[in-house]
């Protein structure tokens, strides 16, 4: 509402129509545009609290994101690592059980061929006793067969001697 004159000056009459009918209209509209104002005023400050919160959250995501995937990584290179070893250890068991059938195989046939030379040991021991045993025999009846011969011999001279008289 105007309350001018039209002259720059304030027209009491105007003014005093203006508290009687409009102004206590305009000042409940100002309480409630206050009121409002407070209300937006304080989302204003939920939303820079939440933004604030917000960019809080962002920038923790962003450093434990950073954190993540550089354990990641080095967890990749300790997995790598691990399968390299791996595949290496299996190439090591398989090498060592292939040299532990080799060794078993060469063992066997070690002592198989221990066992026939110990039969054959056993055959020719056998033999030899056989043949010492021959032998002594051969020598016993050689001694008993000298001696006997002897024995003729001296006869034998005994008898020619008492001839030649």
């Amino acid at each position: 509402m105007d309350i001018s004159n039209g002259s720059g000056g304030i027209d009491s009459g105007k003014l005093m129509d203006y508290f009687t009918k409009d102004f206590l209209k305009d000042l409940g509209k100002m309480a409630v545009l206050r009121d409002e104002l407070e209300k937006r005023q304080g989302a204003m400050k939920a939303v820079d609290a939440a933004n604030k919160a917000k960019a809080d959250a962002d920038a923790y995501a962003a450093s434990k994101k950073a954190e993540t995937d550089g354990a990641l990584a080095e967890a990749k290179e300790t997995n790598a690592k691990a399968k390299d070893l791996k595949a290496s250890l299996d190439a090591r068991e398989k090498s060592l059980d292939d040299r532990a059938k080799q060794l078993e195989t060469a063992s066997a046939d070690f002592e198989k061929s221990v066992g026939i030379k110990e039969k054959t040991l056993a055959a020719q021991e056998a033999a030899l006793l056989k043949a010492q045993n021959e032998l002594k025999l051969a020598q016993d009846k050689l001694a008993s067969d000298q001696t006997a011969l002897d024995a003729r011999v001296k006869a034998f001279q005994a008898k020619v001697a008492s001839i030649a008289v």
